[in-house]
C-alpha cells in the first residue's frame, strides 16, 4: 500500500489500472468547479456536473493518486449504515430522520448498481446481502432490539435468522443469530474507483494527480487555490477528501480521521470453504463497537477489518501500519472460523475515515462558493456515489429532492481543537473498548 511503512501491502493495489500518471497542475488554471480530491466523491462529483451541464469546466485536484485515500483501501461493503450505529443515530436525531437516512441509503445502493450495470463497470459486484452477526447473548439481545426498532419504523426487508438458520448459511460456533438486510452487496473497492475516474475523463473532467493544495483564498468573488506547481482559479469549489480535509486550510475542524485496520487471507481452497458454508457470500460484520467485518474476495480470500484502530493527534497521518491491529484481526478470524486455523495472511494494510463531531455525515455548504461532504465513518461506498449527485444539484444551485433531505447544509457542530480533541476522544473509545469486553465476557 502507498504508506509511510513498507509492512503495508494492500491486496486491492494489485488491482489499479496500469496508466500513466495524471499531470500537476503547472501554471495558472481557471476552470468553472475546482474538486479537491480524487477518490469517490470528487470523481462522483465531477461525473455527475459533466452529465448535467457538458460544457462546465471541471477539474479534480488530487494529492498523490486517484485511490490513495480510504476509496482504495476499504472493504468494499455496498450498505445501508448511515452514521456510526442504529442506537446512536436514534439517539441524536430520532426515528423520523432515521427511517428517512435507511431509504436514502437503500436508493444510495440502487444508484450505485444501476451506474455499475448501465456502465459496464467491472468490479466485481455482487448483492448477495449482508448480516450483523450476534457472537454472545448481549450482542444478540442488542441486535435484535435493532431489528424490532427498524421494523416498528416500517422498514421493510429484514429478516432476523435464529442460530441454526444462521448455520445453515455461514458455518461458525461464535454466530448465535443474525440480522440479514437482503439488498446489500460488495465490491472491488479499486476497480470501483478506477470505474468511476474513466467516467469522470471520458465525461470531460480533468484530473491533475500529484496537486496538493496548499492555499486557499477568495479574489474578486472567485475561489483561487494554491498548489505546488501553479493556481486554479475556480468560480466554486468541492471538498471531496474526507478523511483528510482538516488539512486542508480553513477546515482544521470540520472532521476527525480514525485509522481502521484490515488484512486478506490467502485464496481458499473449495474444501477449506466446504468447512464455512458461506455460499450467499454475504458481507458480515458483527455487533461490537469497535465492531469486525469480513467478507470473501471474487478469488475466496477473506477480508477482515476492524477491531482496534487509531485517533491521530492533531494533523499527524502517518498511522497506515499497526500490527496490533494486524495481529488481532488474524486471531479474530481463526477463532471465528476454527478450520481455517492453518491460512495464510498474505495482505494487511490500513487507512483513514472520516467522522464528524456527533458522527453524522455532513454535505453542503461550506462557505462562499464552496461545498464539502465528509463524515461517512467508514460506511461510504454507496453513500459517496450518491453525495456526488447531490453536490452536483448543490453546485449548480438546483433545488432537488436530494437538496431536501434532513442531512444536507444541517448544522455541523466544529470538532474541538487539540488536545480537547483527543482527550474527548480517548474517553469515548475507553468506555466503548470497556462495553465490549463486558458484553464479550460471556
Amino acid at each position: 500500500m502507498r504508506g509511510t511503512d513498507a509492512t503495508t501491502n494492500c491486496l486491492w493495489d494489485q488491482y489499479r489500472e496500469q496508466r500513466p500518471s495524471r499531470p500537476r497542475v503547472g501554471g495558472d488554471i481557471t476552470v468553472d468547479v475546482a474538486i479537491i480530491g480524487g477518490g469517490y466523491t470528487g470523481l462522483s462529483t465531477a461525473w455527475h456536473l459533466k452529465r448535467a451541464e457538458p460544457s462546465l469546466r471541471v477539474a479534480v485536484l488530487e494529492s498523490e493518486v486517484a485511490g490513495f485515500g480510504a476509496s482504495g483501501r476499504n472493504g468494499g461493503f455496498v450498505m445501508t449504515l448511515f452514521g456510526t450505529s442504529v442506537p446512536l443515530m436514534k439517539l441524536i436525531h430520532g426515528g423520523d430522520k432515521l427511517r428517512d437516512a435507511q431509504h436514502f441509503m437503500e436508493r444510495c445502493i440502487d444508484s450505485i448498481a444501476a451506474t455499475i450495470h448501465d456502465e459496464a463497470v467491472d468490479c466485481d459486484f455482487e448483492r448477495g446481502g449482508f448480516f450483523r452477526m450476534a457472537t454472545s447473548p448481549a450482542y444478540e439481545a442488542r441486535i435484535r432490539h435493532e431489528y424490532d426498532y427498524l421494523s416498528s419504523l416500517g422498514i421493510a426487508g429484514l429478516e432476523w435468522l435464529d442460530r441454526d438458520a444462521v448455520a445453515a448459511r455461514v458455518k461458525s460456533p461464535r454466530f448465535l443469530a443474525g440480522c440479514y438486510e437482503p439488498g446489500c452487496g460488495l465490491l472491488n473497492p479499486m476497480k470501483w474507483m478506477d470505474g468511476l475516474r474513466r467516467l469522470a475523463e471520458a465525461s470531460g473532467a480533468t484530473l491533475y494527480e500529484g496537486s496538493p493544495v496548499t492555499a486557499i483564498a477568495r479574489r474578486g468573488g472567485r475561489n483561487v487555490l494554491t498548489t505546488p506547481g501553479g493556481t486554479v482559479t475556480a468560480d466554486k469549489i468541492v471538498y471531496a477528501t474526507n478523511g483528510y480535509t482538516h488539512l486542508l486550510p480553513g477546515m482544521r475542524y470540520a472532521q476527525l480521521p480514525a485509522y481502521t485496520y484490515v488484512v486478506a487471507t490467502e485464496p481458499l481452497t473449495e474444501a477449506q470453504l466446504a468447512t464455512i458454508g458461506w455460499q450467499g457470500r454475504e458481507g458480515i460484520e458483527d455487533g461490537r463497537n469497535y465492531m469486525h467485518y469480513f467478507r470473501l474476495t471474487k478469488d475466496n480470500r477473506i477480508v477482515a477489518g476492524g477491531g482496534p484502530g487509531v485517533v491521530p493527534f492533531g494533523r499527524g497521518m502517518h498511522h497506515d501500519a499497526y500490527p496490533v491491529a494486524w495481529d488481532h484481526l488474524e486471531r479474530f478470524i481463526k477463532e471465528t472460523f476454527p478450520s481455517l486455523a492453518d491460512v495464510r495472511i498474505e495482505h494487511r494494510w490500513g487507512g483513514a475515515f472520516s467522522m464528524t463531531a456527533d458522527f453524522t455525515p455532513r454535505i453542503g455548504s461550506a462557505g462562499k462558493g464552496a461545498w464539502c461532504a465528509m463524515g461517512c465513518t467508514g460506511h461510504g461506498v454507496a453513500l459517496t456515489h450518491m453525495n456526488g449527485a447531490i453536490l452536483r444539484d448543490l453546485v449548480l444551485d438546483r433545488r432537488s429532492d436530494l437538496t431536501d433531505l434532513w442531512f444536507v447544509n444541517r448544522f455541523a457542530m466544529p470538532v474541538p481543537p487539540e488536545p480537547v480533541r483527543s482527550l474527548v476522544t480517548s474517553a469515548v473509545a475507553k468506555g466503548m473498548a470497556l462495553d465490549d469486553w463486558w458484553c464479550d465476557r460471556e
